[in-house]
């Protein structure tokens, strides 16, 4: 049992460095056009942060969040929150447009922090990173595949003690439900989200950076398709790509909107991290017929095979880590170079991928 004792440990370890004594901290939210936001204010209002700001274009939209959470002013402007006194301004406003309001804020003296996916154009990103050089604030970016996910935390603290030797390859799923019915018309607009590879491959190419340790990978392949919703154009349903960082180790993910709804939730996103002794398995949100809870981590070593249920035993300490480097000037939550690199890759995926009606057809 002695790999119980070690992933025990380590889980604590983790859970411990993500303490943080409570300082003022306040952040306001502008944009409520994805549902990420919630999660977002979440985060900060458990990490203590306190909400001083609503605001959304739909008024109806920033009164529901204000009762949601209790707490926090509906504004009718903006401005409101860019001449207050804020640190931080937290957004998940329609993808194309988080470029343009994370420079406002920056202009404002304020840190800002973006759902995924921050940028749809290489033009924006360019832009966020003169921002970021000539303001010194952050332009942080939530990538909750990682960031929010406990397994996916003590997992790279596996990697990174060498309990499966050498990591040499990362594959991973990122199935989604659709429930089209529900979506706003922005999200089927190319033009608007990205693409699939650019919006929630985002996530994959994220990890790819983080456990690998590397600011350097290239797009090796990437293909994108709109097999079963014709109606929507060139949105796209399906996803996949193939990465390999400069010291060689490779990922191949896929991503989709096919999650069926036989599932109790919304996607079983899950992640492999293969070395040289042995792989980690995360199945993050779901056990498929066994558990419709999430936080599982399968392990195998030279010595043995293992299952950990990681659930409440690690925690989120990003909210908490960001929060400091906001007042620090630290990057120990994410570094500037690794937020803007995941976005840079996942923009080349989606623009170099090679778009298909049906397997093995090019549009």
């Amino acid at each position: 049992m002695a790999l119980l004792h070690q992933l025990e440990e380590l889980a604590q370890n983790i859970a411990a460095f993500g303490k943080r004594e409570p300082v003022p901290f306040a952040f306001s939210v502008a944009g409520l056009d994805h549902p990420h936001i919630y999660s977002m204010t979440q985060g900060l209002l458990d990490a203590g942060a306190q909400l001083v700001h609503i605001y959304d274009k739909n008024i109806d939209q920033s009164q529901a969040f204000a009762d949601k959470f209790r707490t926090g002013e509906v504004v009718s402007e903006l401005s409101h929150i860019l001449h207050s006194e804020v640190e931080l301004v937290a957004t998940s406003i329609v993808p194309s447009e988080r470029c343009d309001l994370g420079i406002q804020v920056l202009e404002h003296d304020k840190h800002f922090l973006s759902a995924k996916a921050p940028f749809t154009t290489m033009d924006q990103l360019l832009a966020a990173k003169e921002a970021v050089r000539r303001t010194g604030k952050k332009w942080a970016v939530f990538y909750s595949e990682r960031l929010a996910v406990e397994a996916a935390l003590l997992a790279d603290e596996i990697v990174q003690q060498g309990l499966i030797g050498e990591l040499f390859q990362l594959t991973g799923s990122g199935p989604h439900r659709l429930q089209a019915d529900t979506r706003p018309d922005w999200f089927f607009d190319l033009s608007k989200n990205g693409g699939i590879l650019c919006d929630i491959g985002s996530h994959q190419i994220e990890q790819l950076l983080h456990y690998s340790r590397t600011s350097e990978a290239k797009v090796l392949h990437s293909k994108v398709a709109n097999y079963a919703h014709p109606q929507y154009g060139e949105w796209q349903d399906f996803g996949d790509a193939t990465l390999v960082t400069d010291t060689g180790i490779s990922q191949y993910f896929r991503v989709d909107w096919f999650t069926p709804a036989g599932l109790r939730v919304w996607g079983d996103g899950r992640t492999v991290l293969h070395g040289t002794n042995g792989f980690v398995e995360l199945r993050k949100y779901t056990d498929v017929a066994r558990s419709a809870e999430g936080e599982h981590l399968y392990i195998v070593t030279d010595h043995e095979e293992f299952y950990f249920p990681v659930k409440g035993k690690v925690g989120m300490p990003y909210f908490s880590q960001l929060m400091d480097d906001c007042v620090d000037g630290t990057e120990v939550a994410m570094s500037q170079e690794h937020t803007f690199r995941a976005a840079a890759l996942a923009i080349q995926a989606q623009e170099r991928a090679i778009s298909l009606t049906k397997a093995g057809e090019k549009r």
